[in-house]
């Protein structure tokens, strides 16, 4: 079966890239030259899509961020996840250019988020403007490079968007702005993996892993039919980062039998990104050739057998891959591979405490008070979930219930399951203090959710471990300034908020009874006091904070400017 791209589709994006968006009439966003990247667009993420460019800046925030064309400031927005502090900027030829991670806004656009949030007694803000309100020359400064939301240092994070929104654009691979790359990409390691589809859930099973494949020797031993997965990283010129391949291809002698390039791949397509990696493989996602069935980018993807290669004799045959960045450079190569028929013998399935999920219809498990419901197109393909009880209900060690091990934490959700645990073993004077909690791998306990039904309480999750505890601790707040202390200047400080129970769900500052800015990170309440609120003299502090089970904690202290 072959997976190809409509003319109808094609057409409709090439159509929708307005003409501006293929040349050089784009400016810089930062002066900082040559450009230089930590990540690029389509990068493999089994966590998320990466939809524009990472622009490093030398490691330092507060580099001047600059129209990249004329328009103007269109959306706001300031979160301590995801971009963080972002600027969204309309252009007249139908584009939006996005810019992440922002360490402030120039002063005007500033106080206008901080107009935002006063009125809507929040942090986060999510705005749109006038075109009015802030216009914008091509070249002109509106805000600083920063660190902030989800960010693991200083860098730009900036998307050139068409087609209303839906459609970031990969501009680099457009053109749009002239950058020097000649390196080629590097094929790291390939995967084999004999594949079973004889059964209604196909059977995966790692045969080998190539490390430096371009100098490998001798011959791999693969089952008669399997796939491969492909660890390729891109390099260029001046950065050290590990950039995005643009496409990958597979030969089997002089069959090409995949071929998958990156393109522009719309929002709502994004999360498919995670139906191209292959699971399991712990630090490094590669791209695999087996065509999950729910994928929704399989028009990309040019390949015989949904990417299943079957050898049907026992000869030597040659398999070739090449891959590709956005400027053509290429790397290849050829890896010698023979049927050994012992290898398509598969250990029998364990169906014990095992559920043989379908994709494409809803699938239910349900034993000893434990519910797990799983809507269909969850799933990327049908597996075998294991769901094993790990562990007794123990009141006297917080759990009341048993502990379950759902799924394998491996296995991608396009949708996460709903999980529900009967509370039959909760105290009645306990029952809305009750959670489902997460045991992480590495022993962490988090919150999950805590929706309480008829005789049950459930949560939205991911696979792995949960059971039931109960929360009715409210969380501990320790100012970090002394009650009657003069702050500095900015005024801006901290209290220390930690709950190890259900967590810190909601919080509120109070300035001389009047609602203050404050944000919640990590393990903190940081509060800002606007520029109205630092008049000399005492003033009146009121901080509270509520965890997920409904305990509320409040301090009252006084601080002097």
């Amino acid at each position: 079966m072959k997976h190809f791209p409509s003319v109808l589709l094609v057409l409709m994006l090439a159509l929708s890239l307005p003409a501006a968006a293929q040349n050089k009439g784009y400016g810089w966003p930062m002066d900082l030259r040559p450009a230089s990247f930590s990540s690029t667009y389509g990068e493999l993420r089994r966590n998320h899509f990466h939809a524009g460019l990472d622009w490093r800046t030398g490691g330092h925030v507060g580099e001047p961020l600059k129209a990249i064309k004329a328009g103007y400031v269109c959306r706001l927005s300031v979160s301590p996840v995801g971009y963080g502090n972002a600027v969204y900027i309309q252009h007249p030829d139908g584009t939006m250019s996005v810019y992440g991670h922002m360490d402030r806004f120039r002063d005007d656009i500033a106080r206008r988020v901080r107009e935002e949030q006063y009125k809507n007694k929040s942090y986060r803000v999510y705005f749109d403007l006038a075109p009015g309100e802030f216009p914008l020359e091509k070249g002109e400064v509106f805000g600083y490079s920063g660190n902030t939301g989800s960010s693991g240092g200083p860098h730009l994070h900036m998307e050139i968007r068409t087609d209303g929104d839906n459609l970031p654009l990969n501009y680099l691979a457009s053109g749009v702005y002239s950058v020097t790359d000649t390196k080629k990409p590097d094929i790291r390691r390939v995967g084999f993996y004999a594949f079973e589809d004889s059964t209604t859930v196909p059977q995966v099973r790692r045969l080998a892993m190539i490390s430096n494949p371009e100098k490998h020797k001798g011959t791999v031993a693969v089952s008669d039919k399997f796939y491969v997965a492909i660890d390729a990283v891109d390099y260029m010129e001046g950065t050290s980062g590990r950039l995005a391949v643009e496409n990958y291809r597979v030969y089997l002698d002089s069959e090409k039998v995949f071929d998958f390039k990156v393109g522009d791949v719309p929002y709502s397509e994004g999360r498919y990104f995670a139906c191209l990696v292959q699971q399991g493989e712990k630090g490094h996602d590669l791209l695999k050739t087996w065509c999950v069935p729910n994928n929704g980018l399989l028009y990309k993807i040019d390949a015989v057998n949904d990417g299943i290669i079957s050898l049907e004799d026992d000869a030597v045959h040659t398999l070739r891959l090449v891959v590709s960045d956005c400027f053509g450079n290429s790397s290849s190569c050829s890896l010698n591979v023979r049927r050994d028929a012992t290898l398509k013998v598969f250990d029998p399935v364990d169906t014990v405490d095992c559920l043989a999920a379908l994709w494409y219809v809803p699938q239910v498990y349900s034993r000893d008070g434990m519910t797990m419901f799983i809507e269909p197109a969850s799933l990327n393909a049908s597996t075998y979930i294991k769901c094993e009880k790990l562990a007794p209900a123990s009141p006297s060690l917080g759990r009341y219930s048993d502990m379950w091990a759902v799924g394998d934490e491996d296995i991608h959700l396009q949708k996460r399951i709903k999980l529900s645990f009967s509370t039959a073993g909760v105290p009645d004077e306990l029952l809305d203090k009750c959670y489902i909690v997460r045991k992480g791998s590495d022993g962490d306990l988090s919150f999950a959710g805590n929706q309480h039904l008829d005789g049950a309480v459930a949560a939205d999750c991911r696979f792995g471990t949960y059971y039931v505890a109960v929360d009715t601790e409210a969380p501990v707040l320790r100012p970090r300034v002394e009650d009657g202390a003069r702050l500095p200047e900015s005024g801006r400080f901290s209290i220390e908020a930690i709950d190890l129970g259900s967590g810190v769900d909601t919080f509120n500052a109070e300035m001389d009874g009047e609602w203050i800015l404050s944000q919640f990170v990590g393990s903190r309440i940081q509060i800002y006091p606007d520029s109205s609120h630092r008049s000399g003299g005492r003033h009146t502090m009121r901080v509270s904070a509520t965890d997920h089970c409904g305990n509320t904690a409040q301090v009252e202290f006084d601080v002097i400017y």
